[in-house]
């Protein structure tokens, strides 16, 4: 199958860094073109001057970058340099076109880290939450906010997965209790501020 790359900037133009990513794209091109997943992360990549450390790769139907050539779309792979913290690999194809098209700014080549925060959560005195049982993505500002807002809420309920697929269950009881299944921390206010920069942010 003939396939394509497409890598996209806008107002970023950066030579050296395109060159980067499309030679360490070549240089691993069975695996992005046969890996299954809608979205990966290739990792090792470098580009001097640059603090992108990935990079990443969405399928064909996954994202819309021909939505008016429908042939054409289907042999494109998206690529794109990016930061370790953005993507998980399980992401669904939905959830692979939600962040691809609509969270990454991908094009932008100066961009700051976007990280992977999928949350599901319930607070029943500000009647914020999601909606149904199935997470949603949020920026880590909006996440740290609701977080803030749980406090002395001891109904509420907060589930958090990050970029390495780890999860995390938060809830309030008199301080804050952090479980990851296997074991249940106490943290001050302060102390999951710091807890919840360091799951979403770390490589």
């Amino acid at each position: 199958m003939a396939v394509m790359f497409r890598m996209s900037c806008k107002d970023s133009y950066d030579a050296e860094l395109c060159r980067a990513v499309l030679a360490f794209v070549r240089e691993r091109e069975a695996e992005v073109i046969d890996r299954p997943e809608a979205l990966i992360a290739l990792p090792g990549f470098s580009c001097l001057g640059r603090d992108f450390d990935v990079v990443g790769r969405i399928r064909p139907q996954a994202h819309r970058l021909f939505p008016r050539d429908p042939d054409l779309n289907s042999v494109v792979f998206g690529i794109f340099p990016a930061y370790s913290s953005e993507i998980s690999g399980t992401e669904s194809v939905d959830q692979a076109s939600e962040r691809f098209g609509r969270m990454l700014k991908v094009s932008d080549l100066n961009r700051m880290p976007s990280p992977y925060v999928l949350v599901r959560f319930s607070n029943p005195k500000s009647g914020a939450g999601t909606i149904g049982e199935l997470p949603v993505f949020v920026s880590p500002d909006y996440f740290v906010h609701e977080l803030r807002d749980l406090e002395g809420v001891e109904a509420a309920r907060l589930e958090l997965w990050n970029h390495r697929n780890e999860k995390w269950r938060v809830r309030w009881d008199g301080d804050w209790r952090v479980s990851d299944g296997d074991q249940e921390i106490r943290m001050t206010g302060d102390e999951i501020v710091l807890w919840a920069a360091a799951v979403i942010s770390e490589r």
